[in-house]
């Protein structure tokens, strides 16, 4: 199967394919222990051709609760230009079935970690070289410690059982990429924050507003004092149209970051709705139009026309109240 682009790290891969060279150290690269974890209940979707990455796929999908198959998906990943699909597709394909994409990071324990909470790894590999590459994606359903192996669904074998070692060399020179899929709510075992931030707002792009929500209330979780999750978790609130509890929390991200120019602007739509648009002016005025540009500067500029041309209706008298609308 072939992509786009190659995989980064090219030296680095190189020197994993040196079979007897002194890039790889020689010992276990799993805990030695006894311990053995196999998902057996994941799915398994024989490789037909041009099937790789939508088998892996509704492999992935099916652990997860959505019964799809690789035919439905083929449209949604597989680009005949490329012969291929994408990482972009890949990530992209699962938010329009519910599933927010998460890439973990890139070492094994990541992948073991996910594994132990039950939940199989899409990693791709290249079984070929940095210059001349054969890319593949597979699954990662388990490993056994005590022998230093993982068990993959893979191709058309449906339990692979493949050394560590051999494993590491074909997903370095691959760049160390993978995913998982989490549920509306859920959160990886390790969450990085940027990542999953950036992964909850693709995911709101295309999610009804309670999942949104649950994937935002998640972060928020994780991370009470982050502005971006409270800002994320307020608009899921707008976009369902409870606006008092979207108010709450634009005002939660604004006591923690006060120059979060989004924050304001929402805010200031939200105080607008619930029938407050002096309090929603009050809120434009910290904003300088000048200072922003794009799409978040045609927001706020939107927001303003809407405020003027409510400009002389006095706010009543709950629009007094900053937080704790309900």
């Amino acid at each position: 199967m072939k992509v786009a682009r190659q995989a980064a790290g090219f030296a680095l891969a190189a020197c994993a394919l040196l079979m007897g060279g002194g890039c790889v150290t020689r010992g276990p690269l799993l805990d030695a222990s006894t311990r053995i974890v196999e998902l057996d209940e994941t799915p398994f979707f024989p490789q037909t051709a041009h099937q790789c990455g939508p088998a892996a796929l509704a492999t992935l999908l099916g652990a997860s609760q959505v019964a799809v198959t690789p035919d439905t998906l083929e449209s949604q990943v597989y680009i005949p230009a490329r012969r291929g699909s994408l990482q972009i597709e890949m990530l992209a394909a699962p938010r329009r079935h519910g599933r927010l994409s998460y890439r973990l990071a890139p070492n094994l324990d990541a992948i073991v970690a996910e594994l132990d909470v039950g939940r199989p790894v899409l990693v791709l590999h290249n079984y070929g070289l940095p210059f001349w590459p054969r890319w593949h994606y597979a699954v990662v359903v388990g490993y056994i410690a005590q022998r230093d192996q993982l068990v993959l669904r893979s191709g058309k074998v449906r339990r692979q059982v493949i050394s560590t070692r051999n494993f590491m060399r074909a997903w370095a020179t691959a760049g160390r990429w993978a995913m998982v899929l989490l549920r509306p709510g859920e959160t990886p075992t390790a969450a990085d924050r940027e990542r999953y931030l950036e992964a909850a707002a693709a995911f709101e792009l295309v999610a009804t507003p309670a999942d949104t929500r649950a994937a935002f209330t998640a972060a928020v979780e994780l991370w009470p004092g982050d502005s971006v999750a409270l800002l994320g978790r307020g608009t899921a609130w707008y976009k369902s149209g409870d606006w008092h509890r979207a108010a709450d929390d634009y005002d939660a991200a604004l006591a923690v970051d006060a120059n979060n120019v989004a924050a304001h602007n929402n805010l200031a739509m939200t105080k607008l709705l619930l029938g407050c648009p002096q309090s929603a002016q009050q809120q434009l005025a910290n904003i300088k139009l000048d200072a922003i540009s794009g799409a978040l500067r045609e927001a706020v500029a939107d927001t303003k026309a809407q405020i003027n041309a409510k400009r002389e209706i006095p706010d009543h008298a709950s629009c007094s109240i900053t937080a704790g609308w309900r």
